[in-house]
This record gives C-alpha cells, structure tokens and sequence, in this order.
C-alpha cells in the first residue's frame, strides 16, 4: 500500500494543515463503518465495520491513537467545501492518503481527542465513516510449543505468578548476559578451573539456550520463559570445552543453595558415580531444594549420573505429539518427561577469531574440534600429513597448517595433538574462509581455518603470538533438542508451584519431596500404565500439578503440609487436642479459631482424616 504523504488534497490547501505524528495511545471503543459505496464490498464474506464479530474468537482491549483519526469521505464529495466543517470537528492537519482505497484519508486532531473528534465526523455529510486509528504491535514474540504442550499459560493466568518471588538456578555452560529477551541474573558466578577460571559468560551457547527456555523475559520479542517472573540464579560449571569438572559442579551447587535456590536445573550427564557429588545432591535436597537433572541422549538405557543419584530428579524427552525421542535416555530412575524436540530459544552468537600481529583475523571453527580458548607461538609445518612435517618448537605451542596435500583435516589436526601442540590454524590454499570439519573424528585442542591471505601473513611472521578465542558476536535464537532442553521444562514448573502455593502459617513452605511428588502425581499418562522407563510417570502438566496443589493446600487436618490428611497428623492433633499441651502448639489443631482445640475440632479433622475430604 502507497504510503507517501499528500499535501495537495483540497482539504490540506484551504486548511493549511502540517503533517505531524503523535506517540501516545490510549483506548476507546469500537466505530463501525457503511462502506455502501466501495468496491470492497463485493468481496465475497466480507462485512463492511463488522469484521468476524459473527465467530467465536477470544477478543482483547485495542488501543487507539488520541489524536490521529482515519477519515473516507462520499465519493465525489466536495472536499473543499467540507473544509471548515471538518476544522469545526476538530480536525487540525492531513497525515496522509490511502490510495488504494479512494477517499481515505488520515488526519490529525486539535488535541487528544479523537474519540470525539470520531463521534463529530459521523455526523458530518459527506463523510462516509470515521473511525480511530488503531495501534498494532509487533508479534515477535512467540510462546514456544513446549511452554503451551504443558499447560504453563494456564498456570501464569489463573493463579497470577509466573515463578515470582522463587530463585531458579541453571548450573550450565554460563550465560549470554547481554543478550535482551534474558534476565539480569540476582546472582552470577563461574566456578569453571579448566584449565584456568573462566567468566560466567556463556561461548558454548547451551546455558543460554537452557536458561531462555526456563525464563526468558515476557516483553513482546524473542520467546517467553514458563517461569518468566522468577529471579535467576547463574552458576558456570560448564566449560567453554562443552565439559566441566564433578568439582566444579558440586562447587556451583554448592553456591546455588546457599545464595537460595529453590529449585536448580543442571542438563548435563557423565557416566561417572561420584559419592561426594551424591552427597551434594541429597544435602540440596535436605536444605529445600528440588535438583532437577536430564537423562541423556543416548537412546538405550543406561546408568547416568546426576541422574541416577538419590534426591535428583530426572527428565526424559518427547516431541510436540508427546512421543518419546529415539535419542533420550531410559531407565528405572526416570521421573518424568518434558518436551525436548526442536525446542527454540535464546542463543548468542558465537564467532571465532585469531589475533596475530596486533589485529584480529576471521576465523571459522573446524567441526569436532574443542571450544578452548589458547594464545602462544605459532609454527609454520606445511601440509601437515606426517609426523616430519611438524618441527620440535610446535609442542607446547600452536601448529599453523596449510589446506591442500591429500590429506584430511582430522589427519592434520591428529598428528598436530601427537606433535604435542596445543591448538591448530589451518590456512586456506584459496581466496577467503573454509568451512571444515573433522568428519567423524573429534579432538580435544582447538582447530581453526584463517583465509589464505592471513596464512600468508603467519608464514611470513613465524613464530608471532597467536590467540585462537570465541567471542560472542550478537544474539539469536535457535532450535535445540536433546533432554538438556526437557528439563528446563520441569524446573521451571517446579518454580511455578513454589511461587502460587505458599502455605499459611504456621504450616511450612512446599518442599522439594512434596513439588516432585505432585509433578509425578499429576502428569499425563504415557508409555505402560504406571510407571514406564522411558517416560518416567508420564509428561509433565504443570496446569494439572497447579490444580491439585490449589485444591490440597492449607487442607484442614494437614498439619504436616504433606498434602494428605495421614496418621502423622492424626498424632500431631492428638497432641494439641483438648489443650494437652501448650497453645503455641495446640493452636494448630485449631480449625474454627476458637482458640482451643477440642470436639469442634475433632470432628473436621475426622472428615478429613486420611484424605477422605481435602482430595
């Protein structure tokens, strides 16, 4: 559609109206329209100003401008006759015209009030309708199918928070903390010795992928996170290698608890049993928090840790139809599943570079080769197809290499790691980048390709100082899979409850036990009946989990906050009854606030006594 302004309509000549834009916004109601004389209306199931009122659409507030007004006069009206009446109804200026269809027209009011303005030109002859000219938004944000598939809208719009006032920890591979549909964390730290302490920030995007999906910020770009509202924990344990130390990770545990996280998400897995990281586990646990783990991606079943430890809680990982992926790992310690597959959200992006005589130089990573950051000499060794080709300095040091030789990048790169260097640059034998990649091999040293011109450059300076690094060259996002992404899914959930249930007092808050066993409880059958290795209980439901807590808690007769009216409760009350002991205590057992605990109260905790009412 045409949007050039026009400054010779009549109305603009005999006026002497300016163009000009206000920004402000506010909202009116609706002002519909005849159309009788538009070609428009010959278009089959259209209703001129009635829109798809007929059909059963969910409808929201609109905002309008206050001072701009959308105008479409008579055909053949006299626009310049109409003139003084129009500045009588308030109309100051022309914004511009509507080409495509003849006679719109936008103007601009005196001040702002353009709904009066509206109500003044229909009654104007000559005007066929005027109407307020509305405010649309971007729709770049976008809820991901895995924060719908469990019920997590639900949860924000009927109980209110979206994980407000709970700390959530992500111990992971670090954040993108520039990144603008992410959190500022209430707190951040690296505990990453490999070799060296690394920053908290994230290169190996995963901790950011997995934080988004946990609580990107609800502000109109990007995607939403299922707990949004929550305070972020960021703990780095991760290196920029894509491993991280057991140490490392009981370290940033260790953190998380004590900075006071309710819930803590880790999606990674080793193969490793580790008594002091079980120990870590279960004493998060005990000090009231729920650790939320993944399985694994190794499609069979299998024994992976922190999976398989007392206390944690593992995620499997289903697609958008709530199928199981042939990749995520089984096994009988599974607890639930989440949505995993093809799961968007938030990604720096990530380049790399080699700085060598005082500038940095473009640089593309070789596939299967590791994210370390190195800086020392660099030694020229040709093709780099045999163990002669690498001279004696280059252990220790990088290996500058030459594309071209018959010989592989995984052989190059090989023999570079048995020549003892620490890091691989590869020189193009053609103008500009190459992508490479090592095919199914893999090495623990960075390798890199550099064009062939800065090949040139470090051959004619040998020996020069060089820095392989990654830097984060912006933000995106991206679609991941894998249970590291079901995970988020559930922990999020969890903060989700902690947030919505806060029991009232004298009762304790939620704890990790009881969250884990509605989420088990109240997700949704899949696999066997029952339990099923590969599910774990089921899909995780937080619409459902959220329902049962907002049916059971601060039940009378739950004196222990267990979510069921038991023996353990039975012994509590008979404890208080008929003002056995003192009423600091015997108060708990006070359901008619009378003070007392007697019959009156007997009798609703016998209607309640082993679950028979509060279910």
């Amino acid at each position: 559609m045409p949007t050039n302004f026009r400054r010779s309509l009549a109305l603009a000549a005999l006026t002497g109206l300016t163009l000009g834009i206000s920004a402000k916004a506010q909202s009116s109601s609706e002002q519909p329209g005849a159309f009788e004389k538009a070609s428009l209306d010959n278009l089959a199931g259209y209703t001129p100003g009635k829109g798809i009122a007929s059909r059963d659409v969910l409808t929201a507030p609109a905002a309008f401008h206050p001072s701009r007004v959308i105008v479409r006069f008579e055909p053949f009206a006299d626009r310049a006759a109409l003139a003084p009446a129009l500045q009588a109804a308030g109309v100051r200026e022309v914004v511009r015209t509507i080409d495509l269809v003849p006679g719109v027209t936008v103007v601009r009011t005196t001040g702002d009030n353009a709904a009066e303005v509206v109500a003044r030109l229909n009654q104007t002859p000559g005007v066929q309708y005027a109407e307020l000219d509305s405010v649309h938004h971007v729709d770049a944000q976008t809820t991901g199918y895995g924060v719908l598939f469990i019920g997590a809208p639900t949860v924000w719009s009927t109980y209110g928070n979206a994980g407000a006032g709970v700390k959530l920890a992500v111990l992971d591979s670090g954040l993108d903390t520039t990144h603008p549909d992410l959190p500022t964390p209430v707190a951040i730290s690296s505990f990453v010795t490999n070799p060296v302490v690394e920053g908290p920030e994230d290169l190996e995007d995963h901790g950011s992928h997995v934080t988004g999906i946990a609580v990107a910020v609800d502000n109109d770009i990007g995607i939403v996170g299922v707990a949004h509202q929550a305070d972020l924990i960021t703990a780095k344990v991760i290196a920029n290698s894509g491993a991280g130390f057991t140490s490392d990770i009981i370290a940033g545990l260790d953190w998380a608890v004590a900075q006071g996280a309710r819930v803590v998400n880790m999606s990674f897995s080793g193969t490793a049993y580790s008594q002091a990281f079980a120990d870590s586990i279960a004493a998060a646990h005990a000090a009231g928090t729920l650790p939320v783990c993944t399985m694994g991606n190794t499609g069979v079943e299998q024994v992976r840790y922190p999976a398989a430890y007392p206390f944690a809680m593992p995620v499997a990982n289903v697609d958008g139809f709530g199928m199981i992926s042939n990749t995520s790992t089984s096994g009988s310690h599974c607890s639930v599943a989440a949505p995993g597959v093809s799961i968007q959200s938030t990604v720096p992006v990530i380049a790399w570079k080699a700085n060598f005589v005082g500038q940095d130089r473009a640089a593309l990573k070789i596939t299967g080769s590791t994210n370390r950051t190195v800086t020392a000499p660099a030694y020229y060794c040709g093709f780099g197809g045999n163990a002669v080709d690498f001279p004696p300095q280059v252990a220790g040091n990088i290996a500058h290499i030459r594309r071209g030789g018959s010989f592989s990048f995984a052989t190059k790169i090989t023999n570079a790691f048995n020549a003892g260097a620490i890091g691989v640059i590869v020189s193009n034998n053609v103008a500009g980048l190459n992508q490479a990649s090592m095919g199914a091999a893999s090495s623990s040293i960075p390798a890199i390709t550099i064009s062939d011109t800065d090949g040139n450059l470090l051959q004619a300076n040998d020996g020069a100082v060089v820095t392989i690094a990654q830097f984060n060259n912006g933000h995106s996002y991206a679609n991941l899979s894998g249970t590291s992404m079901a995970a988020p899914h559930v922990t999020a959930t969890a903060a989700l409850l902690f947030s919505n249930f806060v029991p009232a007092a004298p009762l304790p808050p939620l704890g990790p036990a009881t969250v884990r066993w509605v989420l088990e409880d109240t997700a949704i059958e899949a696999g066997d009946i029952g339990f099923d290795k590969r599910y774990g209980w089921g899909i995780i439901n937080a619409a459902g989990a959220a329902g049962y807590l907002h049916g059971r808690i601060n039940c009378p007769g739950d004196l222990n906050n267990d979510l069921s009216v038991e023996d353990a409760d039975f012994v509590q009350f008979a404890e208080a009854y008929n003002e056995l002991v003192a009423p600091a205590a015997y108060t708990a057992g006070d359901f008619n606030g009378d003070s007392v605990t007697d019959d009156a109260d007997f009798v609703i905790f016998a209607e309640s006594y082993n679950a028979l009412l509060c279910p």
